[in-house]
Formats: C-alpha cells, sequence, structure tokens
C-alpha cells in the first residue's frame, strides 16, 4: 500500500560568521574607456558570487555588466577575504564592493563636476552617464569621464573598500548579538511511501526563502532548486559513515578512514529523482545589506531533510531521527507501530 504525507520545516540561519571579525576588502579600477576591473577575495565556488559582484559594480557606476572583469580569490593578488562559510559572501563582500565604488564615484563626480561647472553633490549616475539632476541635459558619459579623469585632471579613478561584520561577540552571561542579520527558509514537502517495500518518493517540494533583496532572482532560483535536492540526498541516501555503537561518547568502531570506493557506489540523487521543485522569495529588504540583499546559500538545503521526514512521519506514523530514512529503518518502524497498535487495541495507521 501506498500512503501520502505532507511535513513542513523552517530554519533561520546567521549572516557572517557568528561572534568573531569576518571582514572582506575589495579594490576597483576604472580603466581609460569607462571599464572597470574589480579584485576581490571573495571566492566563488559556484555559487555565483562573482556575478552577483559584478552586477553590483555594474549597477552603481551605471555601465554595462560586461564590461565589469572580476578577479577574485587569488590570494597573492586580490585582497584578503575571510572565506567562502556561513553565507557571508553577498552581504560582507558586497558592502566592501560598495564602499569602494564610492571612492571611484567621488573621482568621477569630481571631474564631471569640473567639466560641467556643477557642484558635484548635484550630479547622479544614470546609464553610461553622469547628469546634473537639476538639468539633465547637463551630462557627460562614463567612458569620458573616466577618460577626462585619467588624462587631464590626472586622477585614476580607483577606490578600495572593506567591510567588517558588525556582531557582538557573546560574553559569558549569553549576553550579545553574534551575527549581523539572519535570513530564513520554509519548506514543505509531499512523500509517498510504499509501506510493503518502506521506499519513499519525494513527489513535491516547496521552499519559500527570505533572502533580501534578490540580487539575481534567477540564480536564487537555482540556489533553492540544488538545495532540495542536497536535502533529499541527506534526508533518504546518503550516509558517508557507517553507523555504530557509542560507548561514553565515543565510536569504538568508528574507521575514520570510511570512504564510498566511488561515486557509483555512492547513492546520491540523480536527475531521475527530481520532484517537483516550486521555488520561491520574500524580499524583505535588509537595511544593512548591499541594495538590501542578505544571502541564498547553505539555508537551502537545511530544512529540506526535516521536512521530508514530517511527511513520512504524516503518512505512516514512523518518526526518523537518525538519517538517512532508509526503507529498512521505516520498514521497522511500520512494524513497531503495528506491534504497539496490536497490543493496545487501535488500529495502527
Amino acid at each position: 500500500m501506498k500512503k501520502r504525507g505532507r511535513g513542513v520545516s523552517t530554519v533561520i540561519y546567521s549572516l557572517t560568521i557568528t561572534n568573531l571579525p569576518n571582514p572582506c576588502s575589495a579594490n576597483i579600477q576604472m580603466k581609460e574607456d569607462g571599464s572597470v576591473v574589480l579584485q576581490t577575495g571573495a571566492c566563488d565556488i559556484g555559487q555565483g558570487s562573482n556575478t552577483v559582484l559584478g552586477q553590483m559594480v555594474a549597477e552603481s557606476l551605471g555601465i554595462p555588466f560586461d564590461t565589469v572583469t572580476v578577479y577574485s580569490a587569488d590570494t597573492e593578488r586580490t585582497p584578503f577575504d575571510t572565506g567562502s562559510v556561513s553565507s557571508r559572501l553577498t552581504f560582507t563582500a558586497g558592502r566592501a564592493v560598495l564602499a569602494a565604488v564610492e571612492e571611484v564615484k567621488e573621482i568621477l563626480f569630481a571631474t564631471v563636476a569640473r567639466k560641467l561647472q556643477v557642484k558635484a553633490e548635484r550630479l547622479a549616475i544614470g546609464e553610461g552617464v553622469i547628469y546634473y539632476l537639476y538639468d539633465p541635459e547637463k551630462v557627460m558619459t562614463i567612458a569620458d569621464a573616466a577618460f577626462e579623469a585619467h588624462f587631464v585632471d590626472r586622477r585614476l579613478p580607483m577606490g578600495k573598500g572593506e567591510y567588517y561584520p558588525q556582531n557582538i561577540p557573546v560574553d559569558e552571561f549569553g549576553q550579545g548579538e553574534p551575527s549581523d542579520t539572519y535570513y530564513y527558509l520554509a519548506t514543505i514537502a509531499e512523500v509517498e511511501v510504499d509501506t510493503e517495500t518502506g521506499v519513499v518518493d519525494v513527489l513535491k517540494m516547496y521552499a519559500a526563502v527570505d533572502c533580501g533583496r534578490a540580487i539575481n532572482p534567477m540564480m536564487v532560483e537555482g540556489q533553492i532548486q540544488g538545495g532540495a535536492m542536497q536535502a533529499m540526498g541527506w534526508a533518504l541516501r546518503e550516509d558517508m559513515y557507517p553507523l555504530c555503537t557509542q560507548v561514553n561518547g565515543v565510536h569504538p568502531e568508528f574507521n575514520p578512514d570510511f570512504r564510498p570506493d566511488n561515486f557509483g557506489d555512492y547513492a546520491i540523487a540523480t536527475a531521475k529523482d527530481i520532484p517537483e521543485i516550486y521555488a520561491t522569495w520574500v524580499e524583505g529588504i535588509e537595511p544593512e545589506g548591499p541594495f538590501g540583499a542578505k544571502a541564498v546559500g547553505e539555508i537551502t538545503a537545511n530544512s529540506g531533510a526535516a521536512a521530508i521526514v514530517n511527511a513520512i512521519y504524516d503518512a505512516t506514523g514512523v518518526r526518523i531521527y537518525d538519517l538517512p530514512a532508509t526503507p529498512e529503518k521505516i520498514l521497522r518502524g511500520i512494524k513497531e507501530e503495528q506491534a504497539a497498535g496490536s497490543s493496545s487495541g487501535n488500529q495502527p495507521r
């Protein structure tokens, strides 16, 4: 018999490394043709931080995205970053990048102010141009401003920025603010459980993340879908180490050298296992974030497994605490439920 169930889970996750200083820095150079080179220690490990940071530069300076070159994570040549951990890069590197952008803008505005004979504080950046707020006819292209700054004003449009998260380490009394801010995710899973085999099929997953401003909506959606698939692996398949009995909190039979020999023997989810995934996000603008952004990294995988095992419980009455929820564990739980129901005279689920 196949039974269906639904499960819900929610999670809160810190943004930036808790309790510790974890700065990021950035250097920006605008060339004489208006193109830009961004140097940052922020390491793109596939999450798309190079793209997002490049977008921030392009948006802030009114230049096309394809005129921004990003050099990242070269410890010999790029400025310092703490690391790609704790979902921090969009937030911390973004703040550093915007600080560097402001220095570039200051130089460009000074050049344009001289050229147009207006006050720099009354200038603004548009698409490809810097213009006078009170007379849009007074305008200068970004490229011309960059050239003029280089060769007339003899000032290179360059900037450097840094950002230290404003966390307050927790003291011995548990008081403090360990993270700059937090972001949130809710997941719903719908499963079908074969009560004769214990096999679980995940039919649908719904996930909504509070990511602040979505800098790149397509990548936000991709992160949510990827996190849902990773959560499925944790919930139903992946088991890196063999189970063993604990004695005084120690695993006497634990073998730290145990590894699957290859991915053919390691049961990760495949394209055939992908359920319907409904990804959405809530743009609750974060006042301290770059363009109001928070993050959309690790959290996307953090609640899916709980939603799936809650759905298994809804379908069968079996509560799984030890992941993965293998067919053997589920069948064992069903038999225990049936035995308990028979002994008490209650009907099993």
